[in-house]
């Protein structure tokens, strides 16, 4: 590769970061559907049009945002699973590091409905390849970490582990008229501690998973 191409292709990687740094500022202060390219141009100073020379759309830029996030996680959870033996040290890994994540969180309950929509094939298919390198690896450690029966258990797990992320966070973030409702005394019962059900939650998944210690 000559060193021009090679410039152009580091400017284009400074770009899309800096692009991904100003987005992030944007969505920690805003609502999901505040999120404009607009916004992060304004952040940026530069015109709406530049942004589209290196994300197709907004759901992609909000999609690049996650897998950044995703990095994070990854390699931080696979480092106290490569320590974990039992069930209590990799629910303690699982929900710790989830919890930590806030805004991994936030957009992982939209991933489904939001993210994964208006964005072009060549982006879903290499997020999916990503997100399956990933859950491969981490799945691989909870096997181990679990001494699971059969391989591919932890994969599993951690499908179902981010489907009931999507359901707890919109639990435990109701509508504004609505948490008032549910500030009310009598309601305490319908009320989603985030931490609580997603500890009781990742319990049961990881229960559930038959282990070479059982009879």
């Amino acid at each position: 590769m000559d060193r021009r191409r090679a410039r152009s292709d580091l400017d284009k990687a400074e770009r899309r970061a800096d692009i991904l740094e100003a987005a992030r500022a944007t969505i920690d202060g805003s609502e999901m559907d505040e999120f404009t390219m607009d916004a992060v141009a304004a952040k940026l100073g530069r015109a709406r049009g530049t942004l589209y020379r290196y994300f197709p759309t907004r759901e992609a830029v909000l999609l690049g945002i996650l897998v950044a996030d995703l990095e994070g996680w990854f390699a931080h959870i696979d480092r106290r699973l490569a320590k974990a033996v039992g069930r209590a040290p990799v629910v303690s890994a699982l929900v710790g590091t989830l919890i930590a994540r806030p805004r991994l969180l936030r957009l992982l309950a939209v991933l489904p409905s939001v993210l994964e929509h208006n964005v072009p094939f060549a982006t879903a298919h290499e997020f999916k390849s990503f997100l399956l390198r990933g859950s491969a690896s981490t799945g691989s450690l909870i096997d181990t970490a679990l001494q699971a029966r059969e391989p591919g258990a932890g994969v599993h797990l951690l499908v179902q582990l981010n489907a009931g992320v999507i359901g707890l966070y919109h639990g435990a973030h109701p509508a504004r008229i609505v948490a008032t409702v549910l500030a009310e005394p009598e309601f305490a019962p319908l009320r989603v501690d985030l931490r609580r059900e997603l500890t009781h939650l990742t319990r049961a998944l990881v229960g559930a998973i038959p282990c070479k210690d059982q009879p």
